[in-house]
């Protein structure tokens, strides 16, 4: 019998994650609020002429665990949700708005300028907007392939140029079994393509 004791569960591997998140987010802005409050005279009055390097020392220190934890947070609810190859690309997503969030919100700090913030975020919501185009697309895609159902595992079907058998369909692909290699096509590709069933596959 298969020992699973030192497996953990799925609701450990999505809790702590989303509980270390929870706990940065809540620390930062608890030190945040003390730190606005220092003034000269204070025992650790001394940092007053340096707030500002304190609170990116904080988005440093809080910032990187809370996106680094939440967007794994976020891996496993999808990957268990939807499918892995969905979770791994809005996971990447998550992390390029979290990291130009935090970007934008240091250069507007040393610049003392919130106009530089808004350009740095628009920037990175530029970039994910770019990056989740191709993604959810092919995750819409594969939605349609699963409820219309136009081909199943096992069919012999020819997409484009490339003829095989379907081993295996996922929202992002659908993967190709031919005689010299196994092939995987994006599900956008396949709904757009013109697709053969063949006979023999009935």
């Amino acid at each position: 019998m298969s020992d699973n004791t030192n497996q953990p569960t799925p609701a450990v591997s999505v809790a702590w994650p989303l509980l270390w998140t929870v706990a940065c987010a809540v620390a930062f802005f608890g030190l945040l609020a003390y730190t606005a409050s220092i003034e000269e005279g204070q025992p650790i009055g001394f940092l007053a002429p340096y707030k500002d390097y304190v609170v990116i020392a904080l988005l440093a220190l809080f910032g990187i665990p809370a996106v680094e934890n939440g967007s794994k947070s976020l891996f496993a609810v999808v990957q268990r949700r939807i499918s892995p190859d969905v979770a791994g690309a809005l996971r990447i997503i998550a992390r390029i708005v979290a990291y130009g969030i935090i970007l934008s919100t240091v250069v507007s700090v040393l610049t003392n300028n919130p106009a530089a913030a808004l350009t740095m975020g628009s920037f990175a919501g530029l970039v994910a907007g770019f990056a989740s185009q191709t993604v959810m697309g092919n995750a819409l895609a594969g939605l349609f392939m699963t409820i219309a159902r136009p081909i199943r595992v096992k069919d012999k079907v020819t997409i484009g140029a490339n003829t095989g058998t379907v081993i295996r369909i996922t929202l992002m692909h659908t993967v190709l079994n031919t005689e010299d290699c196994e092939i995987l096509i994006p599900s956008s590709n396949i709904t757009n393509a013109v697709l053969v069933r063949h006979k023999s596959s009935d």
